[in-house]
């Protein structure tokens, strides 16, 4: 009777993510810092030459222990064929990247290089772009895309496609609020997709006020039971939990001798990050890997590493 605890043993989650790397973001970077917890901002590569501090910013957003995604270099369109959008002479202009690819590999090398982040383990599509798709699965463990929704653990829910719950102009705290709750009321992660902070002299698109996002913060704090973390982090948990709740144990032994053993084995998927860990339950037994004994941790779980690619429970 091996149970994996839903979001690490919390009720729901909620991870907050900022597209483009915009002036206004870098604007309330502090305030966003201020709430101590981790989010994910999705950067443009190439916003860095022209957009006062970013480099400064997101290098101290690394730092913080933030996560900095994959928005591309140049934030293009894309046909379903891996070109970028050349449609118009305007686009020609703001899109000079050779192919998806590069857009992908040239903003992954700017992270890493210049902003220092050790590596790039999600993206988003620009635009909700579906044509950056097969270009993302090659490079990412998840991608995050624009559609409306939220995803429940174990469930069929794309990982090269996460939806998103985005707000409209102006909207409030109650607004954001409402959607943490729904989130919690259905044991789900809602995945926040953000743009413009005010007050800004930079209303690029979709504009809310810092307190809005500051404001449902604190609210999800207050459920006490909602686990508030970046895109990578919340994401591994759940792909990692569908992978072991997957795995089929073998059985070695007899139950008339109760010498029955049970193994699960599981191959993580390309470009997972290292080091992660699922919380588990059992009705009793001993639990280890590769020949360590799992111990018992006293808020109720053992943790089971990932990486080993193995658990076994023993009578």
């Amino acid at each position: 009777n091996l149970k994996i605890l839903d979001w690490a043993g919390f009720k729901s989650a909620v991870s907050y993510t900022f597209d483009d790397g915009q002036p206004s973001q870098i604007e309330h970077y502090a305030e966003i810092a201020a709430t101590g917890v981790r989010v994910t901002f999705f950067l443009n590569s190439a916003s860095a030459s022209w957009e006062a501090d970013f480099v400064s910013t997101f290098s101290r957003a690394v730092r913080d222990g933030h996560e900095i995604g994959n928005h591309t270099a140049h934030h293009c369109h894309a046909d379903p064929d891996g070109a970028l959008y050349t449609g118009t002479s305007a686009a020609r202009a703001a899109c000079p990247g050779a192919s998806i690819a590069a857009e992908f590999d040239d903003c992954t090398t700017f992270i890493a290089g210049t902003l220092g982040a050790p590596r790039v383990w999600t993206s988003a599509w620009p635009f909700g772009d579906a044509g950056y798709q097969a270009a993302a699965a090659e490079r990412f463990f998840l991608s995050r895309g624009a559609t409306n929704g939220t995803v429940a653990p174990n469930d069929e829910t794309d990982p090269f496609n996460l939806p998103i719950w985005g707000p409209a102009e102006h909207d409030g705290v109650d607004r954001f609020n409402a959607q943490i709750d729904r989130a919690h009321a259905s044991h789900r992660w809602v995945i926040m997709l953000l743009h413009s902070l005010a007050p800004t002299n930079f209303p690029w698109y979709a504009t809310v006020d810092v307190s809005a996002v500051t404001g449902s913060i604190a609210h999800a704090k207050s459920l006490g039971d909602v686990w508030i973390d970046s895109l990578v982090n919340v994401g591994a948990y759940w792909r990692g939990q569908k992978i072991l709740a997957a795995a089929t144990p073998v059985v070695s032994g007899t139950p008339q001798t109760q010498t029955q053993t049970q193994t699960w084995s599981w191959t993580l998927p390309d470009h997972f990050p290292p080091g992660r860990l699922l919380r588990v339950r059992v009705d009793g037994g001993t639990l280890s890997q590769k020949g360590e004994t799992l111990g018992w941790d006293g808020h109720g779980y053992y943790e089971v590493a990932l990486d080993a690619g193995m658990l076994t429970l023993a009578p």
